[in-house]
C-alpha cells in the first residue's frame, strides 16, 4: 500500500481528517459492514425456512387451499375489527357515564352546600328561597337513585 493510502487509512481509523474522501471512506466501510452483516442474517433466515420445510413447519398448499385460509382469514378480520368498534364505543359510553356521574356528584355536593348556606332560610319557608328549595327538591328527586347506585 503507498504511503499515501496507509496515512490516509491511519488517519480515518483514528478519526483524525479533514479530508472529504476520507469520510466517504468511513461511509463506505460502514456499509460495507451492514451489508456483510444483513447477508449472513439473510441465509441463516433462509437456512431456517429450508429446516423448517424439511422439518414439515412450513407446507406447500393448492391455491385453490390458499384462497379458503384467506377467506378464512378474512372472515376473522372482519369479526375482529367489528369487535374492535363496538369495544371502542363501549370504553367510550363507560368514559361518558364516568364524567355524567362525576358531575351530579359535584352537583349533589353543591346542593348540600346551599342547604347549609341557606339552612335558616329554607326551613323559614323564606318566599324569596322558594325556587331555589323546589329546584333543590326537584334534582334531588330526579337524581338520587343515579347518586345512590
Amino acid at each position: 500500500m503507498s504511503i499515501f493510502l496507509e496515512n490516509l487509512k491511519k488517519a480515518a481509523d483514528s478519526g483524525e481528517f479533514n479530508s472529504d474522501a476520507a469520510k466517504k471512506i468511513n461511509q463506505i466501510d460502514e456499509k460495507a459492514n451492514i451489508f456483510a452483516e444483513n447477508k449472513s442474517v439473510v441465509e441463516m433466515e433462509e437456512s431456517l425456512i429450508d429446516k423448517a420445510k424439511r422439518d414439515g413447519e412450513i407446507k406447500s398448499v393448492s391455491e385453490e387451499e390458499a384462497l379458503e385460509l384467506n377467506s378464512q382469514y378474512e372472515q376473522k378480520m372482519k369479526k375482529i375489527k367489528e369487535q374492535d368498534a363496538v369495544n371502542t364505543q363501549l370504553v367510550t359510553l363507560i368514559d361518558i357515564e364516568g364524567m355524567v356521574k362525576a358531575s351530579i356528584g359535584d352537583m349533589y355536593s353543591f346542593i348540600e352546600e346551599l342547604e347549609v348556606k341557606f339552612e335558616k332560610e329554607l326551613n323559614k319557608e323564606d318566599p324569596i328561597f322558594g325556587d331555589l328549595y323546589l329546584k333543590l327538591e326537584e334534582i334531588k328527586s330526579k337524581y338520587n337513585p343515579i347518586v345512590n347506585n
